[in-house]
């Protein structure tokens, strides 16, 4: 009985510790994501975000990216 109560306090420890794992893997992908962090639905999101000089380098290099790729399909 001993064995079975230490096996399910396992799981359950392991399932808490995946939970918040993936947790912090999406909030992390989340800001690390330009769609998301600046609202791009279409290309013309994406020209006008392009245009704006406060955004930093590493963010308008994947705003163009985003937008040449959507331009050519």
């Amino acid at each position: 009985m001993n064995w079975l109560l230490l096996f399910v306090l396992l799981v359950l420890i392991f399932q808490v510790v995946m939970f918040f794992m993936i947790r912090a893997k999406r909030k992390k992908d989340k800001r690390e994501s330009v769609i998301e962090k600046y609202n791009i639905r279409t290309p013309a999101d994406a020209f006008r975000l392009l245009q704006n000089p406060d955004l930093p380098d590493e963010d308008l290099k994947k705003i163009e990216e985003l937008y040449r790729k959507d331009i050519k399909s």
